[in-house]
C-alpha cells in the first residue's frame, strides 16, 4: 500500500513523535533507532528542516520545529469540539444501548454540552443538553473534577454545599475529597444512585493537547444494567470513546509517543 513517498511520510511521523518524546536527537541516535538507509535518512532529515517541521542545533541535534506547533493549532482552533465528539458519541451509544453525554464545568456545575442517543436506547426526558447539574451528584462531576490540579479541586471544594438528595450522595467534603482521588487512580468515575434512585452513570475524562481535562463522557442507565460483569464491558467501550475524541483534541499518551518502528 503506497509508494516510496507514503513510506517518506510515514518515517517522517515516526521521526517526528520519538523526537517530540526525547526532546532532540543526533543523525547517528535516530539511525540507530530507526535504521533506516544512511542517505535515505539524510535526506529526509534535510527536507524535514527545510520545510520546519525540524530545527538543527550548532551540536547536530534535531528538535522539534515551530511548524508543528503552528500548524496543530490552526488545527485546533478551527475545529468544533462536537467535530471531534460526534462519531465516537454515536458509536458509543449504539454499541452500548445506553445515553451517552458530553459535559464540561460551568459555574460549578456539570452541564451537558451534547447527548447522544442510539437507536436500541430507552428514550428518557429526564436529561437534556444545557441542563445543569450539581458536581457532586455526578459521574460527570466527579470526573471532570478528580483530573483537576489541587489548588483547582480545592476551590471548588470550597465553593460547592454537598445538598444530599439521596441516602448514596457524600455529604461530608473529606469523603467526596477521597471519593476524587479514588476516580482518579481507577481512572473512572460512578454515580451510584447519588443524584436519584434508580439511576447509574459511568464516566470518564477526556484529555486535550495540554493534558487538561475539561470534558468528560458518560453512559447513563439503570441498576440492573450495570450488575454482574456487564459494568466492564461499559468501561471498555467509554474508555475507546474517551480515548478517540482525546486523540481527536492533541491529546498524545506516553505509550503513543514511544511508538517506534520502520
Amino acid at each position: 500500500m503506497g509508494g516510496k513517498g507514503c513510506n517518506s511520510l510515514i518515517r517522517a511521523e515516526k521521526i517526528l513523535t520519538y523526537i517530540a518524546y526525547v526532546g532532540a536527537a543526533s543523525f547517528m541516535e535516530l539511525l540507530r533507532e530507526f535504521q533506516y538507509p544512511k542517505s535515505s535518512l539524510l535526506n529526509l532529515l534535510n527536507v524535514m528542516v527545510d520545510c520546519g517541521f525540524l530545527t538543527k542545533s550548532d551540536r547536530n541535534q534535531y528538535s522539534l520545529g515551530i511548524k508543528n506547533y503552528e500548524l496543530g493549532c490552526q488545527a485546533l482552533h478551527r475545529k468544533n469540539i462536537f467535530e471531534v465528539t460526534k462519531r465516537p458519541m454515536q458509536e458509543l451509544s449504539q454499541k452500548s444501548g445506553l445515553v451517552c453525554h458530553l459535559g464540561a464545568i460551568e459555574d460549578c456545575y456539570a452541564i451537558y454540552l451534547d447527548k447522544v442517543e442510539g437507536p436500541d436506547t430507552v428514550p428518557t426526558k429526564k436529561s437534556w443538553i444545557g441542563k445543569k447539574l450539581e458536581l457532586h451528584i455526578t459521574a460527570l462531576g466527579k470526573a471532570l473534577l478528580a483530573w483537576k490540579p489541587r489548588e483547582e479541586m480545592d476551590y471548588f471544594l470550597n465553593a460547592l454545599t454537598l445538598t444530599p438528595h439521596t441516602r448514596n450522595t457524600f455529604t461530608d467534603k473529606k469523603l467526596f475529597w477521597e471519593e476524587l482521588q479514588k476516580t482518579r487512580l481507577r481512572g473512572w468515575a460512578i454515580d451510584n444512585e447519588e443524584s436519584t434512585y434508580g439511576a447509574v452513570c459511568l464516566s470518564m475524562p477526556v484529555f486535550n493537547m495540554y493534558n487538561r481535562v475539561n470534558y468528560a463522557i458518560s453512559l447513563s442507565g439503570d441498576p440492573v444494567v450495570y450488575s454482574g460483569n456487564k459494568i466492564d464491558g461499559y468501561l471498555e467501550l467509554l474508555r475507546q470513546c474517551a480515548g478517540q475524541i482525546s486523540y481527536g483534541l492533541g491529546y498524545r499518551s506516553e505509550s503513543e509517543n514511544l511508538r517506534k518502528g520502520n
